[in-house]
This record gives structure tokens, sequence and C-alpha cells, in this order.
């Protein structure tokens, strides 16, 4: 049990403040000279991406349409109120971050002291010592209370490769946590050391590798090729096996470049490099074909068709290099008809043409024996393509083939050639329906689009290993007409079944080395296989990308022994770190599936006692009153029917938070959440009965005419009041209240005392502080914070593009109250942004002990100087703190 009362009283100045963030890529760091105290230091990451789910909560199984949803929203939110970003932001912002600012490890850590002797309003440099990572490194998943287990795991991987030159050394690259490099492959034992760890790495995301034949020179595709939960910045390329980087294309593969002006989720899924012509690098992205013949210094696009406003997405290559020139084969699967785009699949297909020494491709379709799409797209008809060739006869290709329904994206089956592509057939038994788990049943697991691969056992070209959400094994029969069985070896989903638990769901990624051994990513992490049911190793030691989304602190955190820290992530549920721990793993929490928000009562949380708070997609609220290891039972409160549908608009990750401020003497009890509303408890928030609505519509609410989810995205308490409150909303309102609560005894003198109490205030009055967007940006308002010492004072964190809203440039802007009245024209507004780059800002937090001392995360991203110490501390793009952190006075 904890008890730190002293820790998070405004008035104990002498309390110094812990900085920690909780980052997407890159695990939890804090800076260990600082002393937690009372602050919900746990700033949500400054990616604000990694928003898919990929294992349900309990019983379900098939999130396709919400991960699609996801993927829309995030776009939306960084091109609001426009529909376009700019087209190689990220690199644009690292010059920007060079020619203007202060390389972050001038002042810290190491800098000068926290505040100053003389006043605590003074404006000083941070200081600290040194970072200590906390991981996840990685989450031990079996220790949740319920929901699917999985072991040990971490975050995404979208691609791996294994050096063709020695198979001990291998590459491995995370939606948000880089590259990593392992030279000790493959058992339970190897070890991954990252490699875009240097300062001016402009991206964390990683679609796909291609490796030189002597292991020396890399090509890495950057961004989120299967979701689109990030955006490409190009391709980095090492000369020198990873030790060193350029960074290629990058006004050629980012949205909206040149040759895809009208595409915003540009993202690359594949490389392969020429066999014949070490120069000669193809490139397949969501949009197009690109080729490079000299070596990657330049690019150009080529259609793979000619069928004008269909989709040009390649969604695989092969190569045959027996032939001369080489011959490539390349599909163009485009997965679904969606909101953006409508039904642009009917070029999908398989394309074969013989690499050229300059110019354009000559494609011919192959159709003979392959199902065809139709110009427009019909459903349930080609979607996604996986291609494989044989090891033994490049003639030999196997293409796993999704179909396009955009809800149930299905297994149309595996079709083979054994003629180069003059013709094709589907091997017979090998539709969706034959896809079973050990109870015979059929798994009908309705998102190929988002996870599918095809692997050939390099030894023996009728032993396949497909990729769905589960794993499955194929064996063609002599003939290659037919599948002789299909087994599932992992039953992700299938708790009785052998192989349940050994391998966390939706594969992305394989690299086979031998036969009956080869590598798999997921969204849990890193696997070795064997081809046997439940044949897999997690090879999880020292990647640290698990991605947060929030999360929560305990009181006196840095000089505590008994102190959590608390998060919620993609993927992986919630889990929990305690000072008990001696590793950096951590423990999951709660029901599994994504993780949110989340929260305990630090004076009564431990493993076996307290509140403790998960949450779900949209704000599916779930808390346990017997500690971290309890169970977690739904407590939402009217924003969700008592059926379990959802009521409110609301975020895919609703924003709520824990007043650890002002509590009573034992526990704390107050809670908001925000949906397009505010809710309120006073009492906890772990029944139905204890939330009330406290606020109408704090959204703009233009739900038909722009293209924000107009939902509120941040909320915050005062540390100075228990009654004031602000909110942020994606469609750029900036919300206030000073009567949240009600009661005699709910005030800040009676704060800490058994007679502290607080009742939600239906009738509180809210101030709309935007004032019609003429200097507060119309952008989303990623975050929004209290000086520590003025309810009256706040502070946003614009997200979006100054590009998109010319008239009112700015990512940092500070809002204050001129008058006693409260109404909106008694606040203004001022730009705080100064040398900030352009670059969306996410979050936004004063230091409580100085309160002229500010701190912005944004949106670039970044990385520390030391393998054992990674941080995207305030989502910096130098090594050690943002470049993006700001004195604001």
């Amino acid at each position: 049990m904890h008890n730190h009362r002293d820790g998070r009283r405004l008035r104990a100045a002498s309390a110094a403040l812990l900085v920690a963030v909780l980052i997407g890529a890159a695990g939890l760091v804090y800076a260990n000279s600082f002393d937690a105290a009372w602050w919900r230091a746990l700033e949500r990451a400054s990616e604000r991406n990694a928003q898919l789910r990929g294992v349900p909560q309990a019983a379900g199984t098939n999130e396709s349409a919400d991960i699609q949803e996801r993927a829309q929203r995030t776009f939306n939110r960084l091109a609001y109120p426009a529909s376009t970003i700019p087209p190689a932001w990220r690199s644009h912002a690292a010059s920007q971050i060079r020619q203007r600012v202060r390389d972050g490890a001038d002042f810290f850590p190491g800098g000068g002291p926290l505040t100053s002797a003389a006043s605590p309003d003074s404006t000083q440099p941070v200081g600290t010592t040194s970072w200590t990572g906390l991981g996840p490194a990685p989450i031990d998943n079996n220790a949740a209370s319920s929901g699917y287990k999985y072991g040990l795991v971490t975050g995404r991987i979208n691609a791996l490769a294994v050096s063709p030159a020695n198979s001990a050394v291998a590459y491995a690259g995370a939606t948000a946590g880089g590259l990593w490099k392992t030279t000790n492959c493959c058992s339970a034992s190897t070890s991954w050391s990252p490699l875009w760890e240097g300062k001016d790495a402009v991206i964390q995301s990683v679609g796909a590798i291609a490796i030189s034949s002597d292991g020396q020179t890399l090509y890495v595709g950057t961004g989120d090729f299967d979701a689109a939960d990030q955006f490409s910045e190009g391709i980095m390329k090492s000369t020198d096996a990873g030790a060193t980087w350029t960074q290629l294309g990058a006004d050629v593969f980012t949205p909206y470049a040149a040759g895809t002006p009208d595409k915003p989720e540009q993202n690359i899924g594949s490389i392969e490099i020429d066999p014949r012509n070490a120069n000669t690098v193809l490139v397949g992205t969501r949009h197009g074909f690109f080729v490079s013949y000299d070596a990657g210094a330049t690019w150009a696009r080529y259609n793979v068709h000619s069928l004008a406003g269909e989709s040009q997405r390649v969604s695989s290559i092969v190569l045959d290099g027996s032939t001369n020139p080489t011959t490539m084969y390349v599909a163009i699967g485009y997965p679904y008809s969606s909101r953006l785009y409508g039904n642009i699949g009917g070029g999908n297909g398989i394309y074969k043409a013989t690499i050229p020494a300059s110019g354009a491709p000559s494609f011919t379709k192959l159709t003979s024996g392959f199902p065809q799409n139709t110009v427009g797209g019909t459903a349930n008809t080609v979607g996604r393509i996986e291609l494989a060739k044989s090891a033994q006869n490049p003639q030999i290709i196997y293409a796993q083939v999704s179909n396009y329904d955009i809800n149930f994206t299905n297994a149309l089956g595996t079709w083979v050639t054994t003629n180069g592509g003059g013709s094709w057939a589907q091997l017979s038994g090998s539709a969706d329906t034959s896809y079973k788990n050990c109870s015979n049943a059929a798994t009908s697991e309705a998102q190929d689009w988002y996870d599918l691969f095809v692997g050939v056992d390099p030894s023996n070209d009728k032993t396949l290993y497909i990729g769905r959400t589960s794993l499955y094994k194929i064996v063609v029969n002599s003939t290659y007409t037919g599948v002789s069985s299909i087994t599932n070896l992992a039953n992700v989903y299938s708790q009785t079944c052998a192989g349940y638990g050994t391998l966390h769901p939706d594969q992305h990624a394989v690299a086979m080395i031998s036969s009956s051994q080869f590598v798999v990513g997921n969204d849990g992490g890193i696997y070795l296989g064997s081809g046997a049911v439940g044949g897999f190793t997690a090879m999880q030691n020292g990647l640290n990308i698990s991605q947060f989304y929030a999360g929560q602190l305990g009181a006196n955190f840095a000089s505590s022994s008994s102190q959590f820290a608390f998060g919620g992530m993609q993927d992986n549920g919630s889990a929990s770190w305690d000072a008990a721990n001696t590793s950096q793993q951590w423990q999951a929490r709660g029901n599994g599936g994504d993780g949110f928000f989340a929260a305990f009562d630090p004076l009564t949380g431990s493993r076996t006692a307290g509140n403790w708070y998960t949450e779900y997609t949209y704000g599916d609220l779930a808390c346990s009153t017997t500690g971290a290891q309890g169970a977690f039972n739904s407590c939402n409160g009217a924003w969700y029917s008592t059926l379990g549908a959802q009521v409110d608009r609301s975020d895919w990750s609703t924003p709520f938070t824990l007043d650890q401020l002002h509590c009573t003497n034992a526990s704390c009890r107050n809670i908001i959440l925000g949906t397009y509303r505010m809710w309120a408890s006073g009492t906890g928030g772990t029944s139905r009965a204890g939330w009330t609505a406290v606020s109408p519509d704090l959204t703009k609410g233009n739900i038909t005419t722009d293209t924000a989810a107009n939902t509120i995205i941040d909320v915050r308490f005062a540390p100075s009041s228990p009654t004031s409150a602000v909110v942020g909303t994606d469609d750029g309102n900036v919300q206030w209240s000073n009567t949240l609560y009600t009661g005699a005894n709910c005030t800040q003198a009676a704060s800490g005392t058994a007679a502290f109490a607080c009742t939600p205030n239906a009738s509180a009055s809210w101030v709309n502080l935007t004032g019609g967007n003429a200097v507060l940006p119309n952008r989303a308002i990623q975050g929004v914070g209290f000086d520590p010492s003025n309810a009256q004072v706040v502070y946003a964190a614009v997200g979006g593009f100054n590009t998109n809203t010319p008239g009112t440039p700015g990512h940092l802007f500070q809002a204050s109250r001129s008058a006693s009245r409260t109404s909106a024209a008694s606040w203004s507004w001022v730009d705080k942004s100064s040398n900030l780059p352009d670059v969306p800002a996410d979050s936004v937090i004063a230091n409580p002990n100085n309160r002229k001392q500010v701190f912005v995360g944004t949106h670039s991203g970044s990385t520390t100087p030391t393998t054992s110490t990674r941080a995207r501390w305030c989502g910096s793009a130098t090594r050690t703190v943002c470049p993006t952190l700001c004195f604001s006075t």
C-alpha cells in the first residue's frame, strides 16, 4: 500500500519534478534526479500513432473495420482543417531543428539546476544526471488477469531480413521503434541492438528491408505499409552493414510527393535489389512502383498497368535472377474499397517484366488461370496479393490472395505457377474455409489486408508458411495442384488448442533461414519458428518497442522503492512496472486487447490493492478495485449503453485522467473522461452510477462538414484548483471550466484531508477559449495543460502544420484570463512557439516547481545516445532531449 500524501501537495515546493514520457517506439524513460511527487507525468507519447489493434479483448477476433477507421482518423488529425499534409515534413523539420534549436545535449541531461535558488519562477535550463530506461523490454503478457495470453511480447514488427552472407546476422524493422540488428540469430538468447539511435534519425518506422549479397549494403523502406500507422520518409541506405546511414528519396516516397500528389498515406512495403546489377533497386509502395538505376541516387515512378484511376499499390515483388536480364513479378494488390478512394482495385493482379538497363519496364499482366478484377473493383474479388518463389526452381511461384471486401478480408486461396507465370492454378483445398483450428472450426480471420505473408521452405518448395492472424503450414501435393494439409501452428485465439499462447497474433513478416527454421514478425515482436505446432521461441531480448498511448506514474516515483509506472499500448493491453522488478520487464494488466489511457490511485495502489483503470477502444473503461492484479470489470458511464454499445461520439483513444493532486488523506477519487462532452466522477468512477455528464458538446460539432472526428482528445485537471479543467478537441477547440465539481469541502485547502469531497456538477459552466481561432490555429489541439499555480493560465499544444492555417501559424500557445469575469472575452492567447519547428505538437506540461519552464512533446520522433537508454523525450529529434523544449516566459 502507498501513502504519499505529502508528495502530491502543491505547497510542497521542495519536491522536485519527475519528467517522464511514455514512448510509442521506445518505452518509458525517466530522469532519475527528479522526485515524482504529485504530477501526472506520463504525457501521451509524442508519436500519436501506433493506433491499431490486433489482439481483441476476450472473445472477439475481427477488428478490420476499426483498424481502417483508425488510420483515417490519424491522417485527418494531421491534415485538419485541410485535406493534405506537407510532403517530407519530417525531413524539413529535422533541417529546421538543426538550424534553429540548441542541441539538447548542451543543457539536458547534465545542465544547470532544475529550479533557481532565488525564485521558483525564474527561467533556468533543466538539469539532471542521467536517463534510466524502464522498458518494457519485454512485457509478461501472461500476468494479465484475463484476456488472451502470449508470454513475453513487445511491439509490432513489420519487416525482417537475414543476411545472405551470414545467417547469424539479422535485421528487424518496427512500426514505430526503428531498425534493430542481431549478430547472434537465432535462439531464445538472441539479443537485439537499435541502429537508428543517432540524434539526426528522421523516422523510426520501417516497412521493408533489402540486403546485398555480401551483407554490407542495406536499403530500408520507411513508413507503415500494412496500416498507414506512419508515413514514409524515403529509404535509408547503409553500405557498412548498418553502422552509418544516408536518407534517399525524401522528395519521392513521402505523402503528396511528386508523382503521387493526391496520395496522403504513402508508405514502402517491398524492396528488391537486382541480383544481376546491384545498382538497380526496385521499390513497391502504396502508391506506385519505383526504380533506381544508380543505387538509389535518383528514382523514377512507373505504372505497372495503364488503367486510369485504378490503384498502383504494389503489395509484393519477386525476382528471378536465373534469366538475363532479371525477370520480375510485381503484384498489384489494393486490399479493400475505402472511404478515401472508393473501389479502385480493377488493376489488381500479377504482372511480369524483365528489368531494363534504363527507363520504363514493359509489364504484361498474367491472366491465364488467375482471378481478375474488373475496373472499379467489386467485393469478394482479388485484394491483397503476396508472392514467394521456390529456391529450387524459380519458375515455381506462389501467390497468396485475399479478397477485396472492406470488412471481411478473407483468403481467396493460394495460386501457383510452375512455368514462370505462363499459367496459374488455385491449389485445391486452399480456400478460406480450409483454414481451421484444432477443433476443425473455420477461423475466418477476416483481416488479410492488414497481416499477410507467404514463405516457402528453402529446402522443399512444397512446404509453405502462410502468415495471417495465425500462422499456418501448408503441404502441397507432388503435382502442385492441391493442398495435402493445412496445419494451424499457433491457434492464436483457440485457447484449448495446442500451440495457443506460443505466438502473438497478426503476422506481418517472415524470413526463411533453412529447412523448418524461419523468423516471424508480428504485433507482439519476433519469434523463431520450427514448423511444428507450438514450435515458436520468442526472441524479444533488448527490444524496447512497445507502442504506448499514455499512462501514469505513482507519487514520489524517483525516490520511492515501491512505485509504479502504468500505461496502455497498441495490441498489448495495459501493463505496469514497479520497483520490485529487477529488470525492464513489465507485467500485463487488465483484459488485454489494445490499451489506451491508464490510471491508478497513487495513495492506495499496489499489485493487490487500490483502484486501477484501463481502457479499450473508444473509451471502453474497465476498473479493478483490488489492485493491478485484480479483475477488471466494466465501469463505463452512460457514454456506453448498458448493453455495451457506444453512445457518445468519442476518440479511438478516449482521454481520461485521475486527479492525483486533489484527494482525501486516503484515496484519490476525482476522475474525468472526454468524449464529445466531459464526464466526471467524485467517487472513483468505478461504477456506472458514479459518472455524471458535466458539459454540453465541447467540440465544434461539424460532423458533416469537416474531416475531424469532432471529439475531445485531451483532458487535464488544474493543479491549483480541484474544480477546474481544460480540454482540447481534434477540431481546434479549447474549453475551460472552473465549476466542474461542487461541494463545501471541494477546495484546495481541504485537499489531503479526510473531509475532502467533490460532487460532479451537471450544470458546470464552460468557456470556449478558442476565440474564433483568430490567434489559436484551427488545427487539432493535441494537448492541453495548466500553469501549476494559476488555473486561469492554460497551454495548448497544436497539431497539424502551419501550411494548412497560414494566417495562424504556431504550435504552442498560452491563454490567460485578464479579468475576473468568466467569459471568452476575458481571455487572450499568446503564441509561444518561438523557434519550434513546423511539427505537430502533441503534449505540453509545465514544471510545477518552475512555472516558466514548459515542456512540449512533438510528433517528430527521436532517440537517445545509448542502446540501454532509449527515449523519445518530448518527441525529440536529438539524442537526449527534444530541441522542442520551450522555455515559456
